[in-house]
């Protein structure tokens, strides 16, 4: 809907500004006309200067057939206005509007310009004028001559002609060339045009009006026209033509001026006259406009040249010798300034002392050069050397060609490049040449690695000439070793660092197979995009298989290829060595296949080498690239795994894995030959550390537990140290029990009692606990450190806060219980989950109770694993209105940075210091120091394991407030601690549990 209205809306003002246009031609057409028939002669219909002849063929070049239709209706209505009749008036009206249509027609087929920027636009004007005229003349003559209306044909029809086309003359010129444009140039010359029109008026009437307008003075007004035409342009000149000629004519019409001669005009003078003015101002402006187009031609032509000169990858310059051997550079591109030194107004008239700076030898021979060139007027080619102004040289090219100029001059027209580059490059190449045809192989390629050029050598060590090749990739040999990520390692070194160097097994013309030490260079453009490759390489085939001969004589099994007991002595004595300058465990496995000998006997030793081959090949997808798979003959196989845990108890579990891992694969189906065997493999496992024994103990002791596991009914594993291996049975078997007390609900929790020093109950500690159903207690010290290696303490430690929360909401319910706040311990694993913070929060949400009544408790380790995500979440909790405690405050590596940065509202005495406090005065004095920061930092202090009067006098004397020990209670089950809201007895000496 919106469209068409727009639409309609566009079509609407299209009409109107139709009609306007229309009505504007008519009515001009229509003024004109009148003005023209107020000047008739010879006959009373016809008109001396017919205007509205220039407004027709004006408008019909402008509006095209709109212009046809406004004319012929005007011209009937002026015809009808003059007293013709309508049938006379149409047939007048064809006339004058075929008229201009033919003029209009001859003017669009000779490509006229409506400026007359042009003197073709001129003369094709006046032509296409008269040409059009010769319509209107003819038609208007015959009207009137058949209607009875004019008898002199002849005079009619010349007259109706020359008016017509005098009129197009004067009006069509004005009319098109008239704009705002044109307008604004006039008016920035109004003093000059004021004193024109002044001079021009004055002129006219002395020529037409005065006393003196006898005398033929019409020649003055030919100033006054070029003054106009160079001055004021088209526009300006044709209205000084237009009214001039309006002057004449009217001057005329009264019997005044040159033009009428004794009573009677003299026309064809007058028609004359103004025909000439009219192409006088036209052709000057037609000049003028071509002077103007020409010299911006010969400008740009000029800066076009310039700008190419300036862009060319050289000096564009004319050199001249003259007869006395002086020299000028009359043009010099930009280039000349960084080429030479110098600006070209330095050298435009003297450029002889340019020769200073040239290489005396080149001078010699290029004057025989310039010489000969200038005898043969042939091309002046010349290399040279230019030194510049800060002592370097560089090589200049000058290519010239030689123009005689009268007086015996000579002109070059030259151009000067750069070549120190290319000659450089030419004696690197030179060099390259010799270089390429070394004892090394070389040969280089594109950037898609298609050969270009190969030397002799390539073709001496691989078999593969020039025409083999080129245009070709290079052949590549695949192995398990240069598979496809080996080539793309190579890539990427050419890519970022465009070079690459190593041995590489590569196929010679034969199929031979055969190892070269290479180097492969990548070589970039200007713009660092990788163009070609080079490679270099030499045949090692000799040194390689000495060096592997060699080796695998020495050091590997020939069978198994694996390493010999004399490689595994060397590698176990330097991991010996090397092992007291770390901390970490290593284990040897030794492996003895059961029953392998009766594979031998049953099925031969082929059988029994194949089974060995496999059983190397399976050990290796067992253990790391770091670790040692050796065979020490027969059927012993021993395992070397170095870099185990530090703590001792997870380096048997790490080796305990492995050795089971083996064990299982060891069990599974051999495929040899046309039978599956079944076999297995007794391991025996020793653990070392440090360089305090020696490779001939770890053989012994791994050995020995190789035949405890033999002992123990083969396919078994055994430990050297029967302790470990029973720390490893109870390891396992409470982590398999810990697994499961959650699911059984086996935790309970326990609250030890915190204190003030009036003695009332302030809160409590909660701790958990295990009761296994058949173990019945376990230590927290055992299973915890346990739980935490595991990751099990997470979901453990979410069962303890959910409990505590549930405990602290059952007692906000009792008005014995609702100020009591609850402690609980986050490990460090836990505390350091991303969404601890947001668990927690939901845990407090759901079980709507108030934060503040909850304590959690860390310990310094937690703190220094991530001071700074740790203090974050500490904040985030400590909005809710959560406290925190630094548990064991003192034990680790306390630091005052990080203490003042942390939210806490809490330090807690670790009970080591305050066990020994009455008897050690170290302990006292680290007492004091807590509690004396604590009390300078803002922060409550609370000690632990206070267990006497005497504890807990010392602590109150010291500002010490708040407690937890035996002296007040043990941890208690829910029921137990309850029962301590009752009123309490003051508790004395033989009341302490111990």
């Amino acid at each position: 809907m919106y469209k068409s209205e727009q639409f309609a809306h566009s079509r609407n003002f299209r009409q109107k500004i139709w009609l306007g246009h229309f009505l504007l031609i008519v009515l001009a057409y229509f003024a004109a006309g009148r003005i023209g028939l107020s000047i008739p002669y010879v006959n009373p219909n016809v008109s001396l200067i017919w205007l509205p002849t220039g407004i027709a063929i004006t408008s019909m070049l402008r509006y095209g057939k709109l212009a046809v239709a406004a004319v012929f209706i005007s011209a009937w209505l002026l015809e009808i206005s003059a007293g013709f009749s309508i049938l006379v008036s149409g047939s007048l009206a064809i006339g004058n509007t075929l008229g201009p249509l033919l003029s209009k027609w001859i003017l669009r087929k000779q490509g006229f310009r409506r400026d007359f920027s042009r003197r073709r636009d001129v003369i094709g004007f006046g032509l296409a004028v008269m040409a059009g005229m010769c319509i209107s003349a003819s038609g208007g003559t015959l009207t009137l001559w058949m209607h009875g209306l004019s008898s002199d044909l002849v005079a009619v029809w010349f007259t109706w002609w020359a008016g017509d086309t005098v009129g197009a003359l004067l009006a069509g010129p004005l009319l098109l060339s008239f704009s705002l444009t044109s307008l604004s140039g006039l008016s920035v010359r109004r003093k000059e045009i004021f004193g024109f029109l002044l001079l021009f008026a004055v002129a006219n009437w002395f020529i037409f009006a005065s006393p003196y307008s006898h005398q033929h003075l019409t020649f003055i007004i030919v100033g006054f026209m070029i003054w106009v035409a160079m001055r004021f342009g088209i526009t300006g000149a044709s209205c000084a033509v237009l009214t001039a000629s309006l002057f004449s004519a009217w001057a005329t019409s009264h019997n005044m001026g040159p033009f009428y001669e004794g009573g009677q005009a003299n026309l064809l003078i007058l028609w004359a006259y103004m025909t000439t003015m009219v192409l006088i101002t036209l052709i000057i402006t037609a000049l003028q406009s071509e002077s103007i187009d020409a010299t911006r031609q010969i400008q740009e032509a000029y800066q076009r040249i310039n700008k190419v000169a300036s862009r060319l990858p050289g000096l564009v310059m004319q050199y001249r010798i003259r007869p006395d051997h002086s020299a000028s550079i009359p043009f010099a591109s930009d280039a000349i300034l960084q080429m030479f030194e110098v600006t070209h107004e330095e050298v435009r008239d003297d450029a002889l002392h340019l020769f200073a700076r040239i290489d005396p030898r080149d001078i010699e021979n290029g004057t025989a050069l310039i010489r000969e060139a200038m005898r043969n007027l042939s091309p002046w080619q010349s290399e040279f050397r230019m030194c510049r102004k800060d002592g370097t040289v560089r090589w200049l090219y000058l290519d010239g060609l030689p123009e005689p100029e009268p007086g015996g001059s000579m002109l070059w027209h030259c151009f000067i490049t750069d070549i120190t580059e290319r000659k450089q490059a030419e004696q690197d190449l030179r060099i390259a040449a010799c270089t390429f045809e070394s004892q090394e192989g070389i040969f280089v390629t594109d950037a898609n690695w298609i050969m270009l050029r190969l030397n002799q050598a390539f073709t001496r060590i691989t078999g593969y000439a020039a025409e083999d090749l080129i245009g070709k990739r290079p052949p590549l040999h695949k192995t398990k070793q240069q598979d496809r990520d080996f080539f793309e390692h190579i890539n990427i070194s050419l890519k970022e660092h465009r070079f690459w160097h190593g041995e590489l097994w590569s196929r010679r013309k034969d199929g031979e197979i055969y190892p070269q030490m290479i180097t492969l260079t990548a070589i970039t453009d200007n713009h660092g995009e990788v163009s070609n490759y080079i490679a270099s390489f030499t045949d090692i085939s000799r040194h390689k298989g000495y060096e592997a001969e060699i080796r695998n004589l020495a050091f590997y099994d020939p069978l198994t290829q694996l390493p010999n007991r004399r490689l595994l002595m060397d590698r176990l004595q330097h991991l010996i060595s090397i092992s007291n300058r770390n901390d970490t465990h290593s284990a040897i496995l030794f492996i003895d296949l059961d029953n392998f000998k009766t594979l031998n006997d049953t099925r031969g030793h082929d059988a029994g080498d194949l089974l060995l081959i496999e059983t190397a090949s399976r050990l290796q997808t067992c253990v790391r690239d770091s670790d040692t798979v050796a065979r020490l003959g027969g059927d012993e196989f021993v395992v070397v795994l170095e870099e185990l845990s530090i703590d001792k108890e997870d380096a048997v579990r790490q080796a305990d894995m492995i050795a089971e891992k083996i064990r299982q694969l060891l069990s599974q189906p051999y495929m040899i030959t046309d039978f599956e065997h079944h076999g297995s493999s007794s391991i025996g496992v020793c653990l070392f550390h440090g360089g305090d024994i020696t490779v001939k103990d770890l053989f012994k002791r791994a050995d020995t537990a190789m035949y405890e596991a033999k002992t123990a009914g083969r396919n078994a594993v055994r430990f050297f140290d029967p302790a470990m291996q029973a720390i490893l049975v109870v390891r396992m078997l409470l982590e398999s029990n810990l697994r499961v007390a959650l699911a059984n609900n086996q935790f309970q929790l326990y609250y030890q009692v915190q204190v003030n020093s009036e003695g009332k109950l302030i809160g409590a500690e909660a701790l958990l606990r295990w009761i296994h159903p058949d173990r019945g207690f376990i230590s927290p010290a055992d299973f915890i450190p346990l739980a935490e290696e595991t990751g099990l303490i997470i979901p453990i430690g979410l069962w303890v806060l959910e409990t505590a929360c549930t405990q602290l909401k059952q007692w906000e319910n009792s008005k014995e219980t609702r100020h009591l706040t609850l402690a609980v311990n986050v490990s460090a694993k836990q505390f350091q989950q991303v969404d601890f913070v947001d668990t927690l929060s939901e845990i407090i949400q759901r079980h709507k109770i108030d934060p503040t009544r909850l304590k959690i408790e860390l310990t310094e380790s937690t703190v220094l694993d991530n001071v700074d995500a740790t203090t974050e979440k500490m904040h985030e909790l400590k909005k809710l209105g959560i406290a925190f405690s630094m548990d064991d405050f003192g034990t680790g590596y306390s630091s005052l940075a990080y203490l003042q940065r942390l939210p806490l509202n809490q330090l807690k005495i670790d009970q080591s210091f305050v066990r020994d406090l009455s008897h050690d005065e170290n302990d006292a004095t680290i007492v004091r120091a807590i509690i004396s920061l604590g009390v300078n930092l803002g922060l409550n202090v609370i000690a632990e394991g206070v267990e006497t009067s005497a504890q807990r006098a010392f602590l109150i004397a010291h500002n010490c407030y708040a407690f937890q020990g035996y002296y007040f209670s043990k941890p208690l089950p829910l029921e137990g601690f309850l029962a301590l809201l009752k009123p309490p007895e003051k508790p004395t000496e033989s009341d302490q549990i111990q």
